[in-house]
């Protein structure tokens, strides 16, 4: 891409430069500095997390396989569940066996969650950042970035005071929507063929959940339907009183009494690129929780004397931009659990697509986990570009089974150690020994299997 055409306030030069602070973004950081380079971390909040933290999703789901017997995501994941655990800040993913309010009362494929509270993660993702070196820039966001000969040459970012330009040898775009790469020139993909993507939604926290009484309702609940209370919620919804196409009772205890709902939802298709688009959908969102919370209390005993404490930042976006890598993650590779040579994240969520007034599982053909590529986490036809979470290289039906935070965190501690390793060959990402990346991994308690 062309040079810039504004002044710039201040410039600053790094090993590596690490755009997006949610969890891919913070994984990739600390790994990357824990590997020897000097390294910068940009994100457009005051704080870091992203959907973690602005988006206030308040669970990591499952780090465990398909039967929720093995933990197979560990490493800079698990090291971080730790560090919350010291400051009270999370529970434990085997205090969370599934069926119970911790898991959403889900009986499968919410064995093994991680409730965690926002302020601790934030105050933990910061202090690791620092004591491992990493310089953070907060308020920072990306607009511009150059490109020459398959490189990117310097990223650009507008702060209060200005422009600010980074040059760095190993760039990792952690942004969710691909915007750095984006803006070097990369190939991206957006939705499916139409560009339809999965259905956004705002995530918020109440109290004064009636948890024995509501524990007692699941017990004697006869099926899914009743328990919850999906024939309630769709009655509600043909008289007007309900005002969006969630079809169930989605939310999850956390922790100090709060629990984290996930119910207001963007029904149409839109596009979460567009400033204009996101602004209007973000206040609709925030006007439909009241009358979420209006029609729980009056229908739902358990949840009667509920309140609203605060709703998400941000918009909770769960498809957008995806960068071509040098290779497409697909969904055959989920279903068939395709045993990669250059595997870097093992992981066995679910492939769940949020429609409308609905959510599409795909049945996967094997049991066993499937597996993350390096290759997809490399971005095609550059030599110094790295890629991690929501927008790696993966068809979307695959991106729907690996967006969720715990194969993100993962993904994001794989492109740190390799962008750490380039810096011996060059700043080439592509010339790094897959086998040494792996090494590492499985040193810091990795898991392939």
């Amino acid at each position: 891409m062309s040079s810039v055409l504004f002044d710039i306030k201040k410039s600053f030069g790094c090993n590596v430069f690490v755009a997006g602070g949610g969890v891919a973004g913070i994984a990739a950081a600390i790994s990357a500095a824990r590997g020897g380079a000097n390294v910068i971390l940009a994100d457009n909040n005051g704080y870091l997390g992203g959907s973690a933290t602005a988006g206030m999703v308040g669970t990591f789901m499952t780090c465990m396989d398909t039967k929720g017997e093995k933990q197979i995501i560990k490493g800079f994941f698990e090291e971080f569940v730790l560090e919350l655990l010291k400051e009270n800040g999370a529970i434990y993913h085997t205090s969370c066996p599934g069926s119970d309010s911790y898991s959403g009362y889900r009986e499968t494929g919410h064995i093994g969650v991680t409730p965690y509270d926002f302020e601790a993660f934030k105050r933990v993702a910061e202090r690791m950042c620092l004591e491992a070196g990493v310089k953070l820039l907060y308020h920072a966001t990306l607009v511009k970035a150059d490109a020459s000969d398959g490189r990117v040459r310097s990223a650009y970012l507008a702060l209060k005071d200005g422009i600010y330009k980074i040059d760095a040898d190993v760039f990792i775009d952690t942004t969710g929507d691909g915007a750095l790469s984006y803006l070097a020139g990369a190939q991206t993909m957006y939705g499916d063929e139409d560009g339809t993507i999965q259905n956004p939604t705002l995530f918020c926290t109440i109290s004064g959940v009636d948890k024995p009484m509501l524990d007692e309702y699941v017990r004697n609940s006869k099926n899914p339907r009743e328990r919850f209370y999906m024939d309630l919620i769709e009655e509600g919804r043909e008289r007007g009183e309900f005002p969006c196409g969630t079809y169930k009772l989605r939310f999850f205890e956390g922790l100090n009494g709060y629990w984290n709902v996930n119910m207001a939802q963007v029904d149409e298709n839109i596009d979460v690129l567009d400033g204009e688009v996101i602004t209007e959908a973000e206040i609709s969102q925030r006007a439909q929780l009241v009358e979420i919370i209006k029609f729980l209390r009056k229908y739902i005993p358990s949840l009667r004397d509920i309140k609203m404490v605060s709703s998400a930042a941000a918009l909770g976006i769960r498809e957008s931009r995806r960068v071509v890598g040098n290779y497409i993650l697909t969904v055959d590779d989920v279903s068939n659990s395709t045993d990669f040579p250059d595997k870097v994240v093992s992981c066995a969520n679910s492939i769940d697509v949020h429609c409308k007034d609905r959510v599409n599982y795909q049945t996967r053909k094997s049991e066993k986990s499937y597996y993350i590529p390096l290759s997809c986490l490399i971005v095609k036809g550059f030599s110094n570009l790295l890629v991690a979470g929501r927008c790696l290289s993966a068809d979307r039906f695959a991106l729907a089974a690996v967006r969720v935070m715990p194969p993100c965190f993962a993904m994001g501690e794989a492109v740190g150690v390799t962008s750490a390793l380039a810096l011996g060959v060059g700043g080439d990402v592509n010339r790094v020994n897959v086998k040494d990346v792996q090494k590492i991994l499985l040193e810091n308690n990795g898991c392939l299997d």
